[in-house]
Formats: C-alpha cells, structure tokens, sequence
C-alpha cells in the first residue's frame, strides 16, 4: 500500500508541472520530488530490484528531459529544466544543460548549443556609459552578471577579430582624431567573432554582450557584437580657409584650394582631421558631396571634364581623372584646375 501511494504522490508531482506553461522553479522542484519518490517507492516493493532502482531516477530524467524539448519544439510550451536570468523586465534567458531560449518581449528563440549572439531588439536594452559602468567594476559584474547589457565607450585596443578593450577615459584639451585618455585600472574585454577592421583606437563603439566573467581587474563580454556608433552619422565641418591659389595637396588624389584645415565635428569633444578620415576609408567623396547636384563642366570638344559641386561650406571639383578639390567658397572652379 506504501509503495503505491508513494508511486501516485509521486506521478502527480512528474505530471502536473507540464499543466502550467510559466516559468517557475517550483515546477522543476516538483518534478525532481517525484522523480525521487518514484524511486524510492521501488525501494518498498517487495521484489526489490537494485537495477531498476539505479536504472529508474535516470530513465525519468531521460523522458522529462525529452518531453521538454518536444513540447517546447511542438507546442512552444515553456521548458521545466531551465533557470531564468533577466537581463531586464523585456528580456531574459532560460538556461538549461544544452540549450539556452532568449525570452525577447515574450517572443521565445532557440539557442541549442549557446551559440547564438543576442537575438533580441537593440532597443529593448538600455544603453550605458563605459565610464558609469566602470565606476565601480566589482559592483557592476555582481550587480549584471550572465546579464546582457549594451555599453558604449572608445575603443581602447583591437586584438585581431578575437576582441577589442573598452576602458574608462577623461577628454583631454587636444581631442583631435578622438584622442582621449584612458584610465587603465579596469577595463570591458569584448570576445567577437567579425570583421573590426572597420574599427581603429579612440573610436566610439557600442557593444551589446553577456557579462561572462570577472578576473585581473577586467569584465568580459561574451555571445557579443559591435555596433557602430550613431554619433558617426551627422556631422558638421570647422574650415580654415586663405587666399593661396595653388592646390595644396591633403592626402593621395585629394586637393585643397584656398583652405588650410578641414576638420570634421561629430560632436563638440569627437573631432577629427579630413585627412584623417579619408586615409582610414571612414570618409570619401561621396560621402562629402552628399546628395547635392552639380554642374558638368566640358571642355572645347563637349568631353566631360569635371563636376562641380556648391556645398555650404566650401565648393568642391569631382574631376573625371579622379582629382577631388576641396575650395574656398571665394573661389572659382574652372576645369583648368583639373590638369
């Protein structure tokens, strides 16, 4: 009579877990119970079998296992063998032995083998300041642990496509080419897998990760990736012009005409030279020109020699043997300039 009472209490407990489709560590907790009491009601039987009392606890954990993965692939019923980390009130894991499920606002996504990177909206997780969160690193490791979060800072170094380091830094005077100074007592490893060469020290960069690991006074984000910054997309030009009328050569098949300096302001403290930019294939004469139309110039036998461009700043000659020149608004362009 024990062992059968023991066996119902214990199918009960196995069964009625898969009823609710929440999570909740009661309901691994309840089939764990019985499981154990489904095992030890073999114990009272009176042909005790050492084998199938071994044999029994695994074979259970074997078929509930397996029910999990089938109702959650089938039916998309939310897993018993998983514990949940919350990244945030919108996102969150389900960790289990061999899969992980990102909870992105409700909406579920299989991660078998954990391997992939964050799968949820950018948007549903809060941007944070390198330099905040590096206030106080020991904190924020316990305080976001296993937690994906999304920091943005300056790129203090690039290890091949292996992982960059994020440090904390303090402007300085001369913020030209996005110079800064980094604190080095802490620091963010990022571990990646793509393409940085798009990347290059002091630039801003915004990196999305799970906080891995703490050790040697550095934080490391794993299942991560970068994105680029949108302090990149809008900029305005500070020019220093003068009334030199030879090209003045800036940088490969780029040409000034009547101007000393063009730097580029993202913002007040991310400034960088034009040469700078062009030289690093962050910006081109395209991008420069912009969507602005311009006047075909031709010469005495209708051949297109050039195209010129009235921009806000400054005027601009697109020669069609690749000579860009970049000129005093005072200036006049003529396809002369071109040869």
């Amino acid at each position: 009579m024990k062992k059968i009472l023991l066996f119902i209490i214990g199918i009960i407990l196995l069964l009625v877990p898969y009823l609710f489709n929440t999570y909740n560590i009661l309901r691994l907790i309840s089939v764990l119970l019985g499981i154990i009491i489904i095992t030890i009601s073999l114990i009272f039987s009176d042909n005790k079998n050492i084998y199938l009392i071994i044999i029994m606890p695994l074979f259970l954990l074997l078929l509930t296992y397996s029910a999990d993965m089938f109702l959650y692939s089938k039916f998309s019923r939310l897993p018993i063998y998983i514990y949940e980390i919350k990244s945030n009130e919108q996102i969150s894991t389900y960790n289990s032995l061999f899969y992980r499920i990102y909870n992105c606002n409700n909406e579920l996504t299989l991660d078998y083998g954990y391997q992939k990177k964050y799968v949820c909206d950018n948007s549903l997780l809060d941007e944070i300041d390198i330099n905040t969160f590096l206030i106080n690193p020991e904190e924020s490791y316990q305080n976001n642990k296993n937690k994906f979060i999304k920091i943005t800072g300056k790129i203090s170094k690039i290890i091949g496509r292996e992982s960059i380091e994020l440090n904390s830094y303090n402007a300085t005077t001369n913020s030209l080419n996005g110079y800064v100074t980094f604190n080095n007592d802490y620091k963010i490893s990022v571990i990646l897998d793509e393409d940085l060469s798009m990347y290059r020290i002091y630039d801003y960069v915004t990196v999305i990760g799970r906080v891995a690991d703490y050790k040697d006074k550095t934080i490391i984000l794993d299942d991560a990736y970068t994105i680029a910054s949108d302090i990149y997309n809008e900029f305005t030009y500070d020019i220093k012009t003068n009334s030199n009328l030879d090209l003045i050569n800036l940088v490969s098949n780029y040409y000034l005409y009547g101007i000393n300096t063009i730097n580029v302001i993202y913002d007040p403290n991310t400034i960088y030279e034009l040469r700078y930019l062009i030289t690093d294939g962050k910006i081109d004469i395209d991008n420069i020109i912009g969507d602005n139309g311009g006047e075909i110039l031709r010469d005495e036998d209708n051949n297109i020699i050039a195209k010129k461009y009235e921009l806000n700043d400054f005027n601009v000659l697109v020669c069609e043997n690749d000579k860009n020149i970049l000129a005093n608004k005072s200036f006049e362009l003529n396809k002369d300039l071109c040869y």
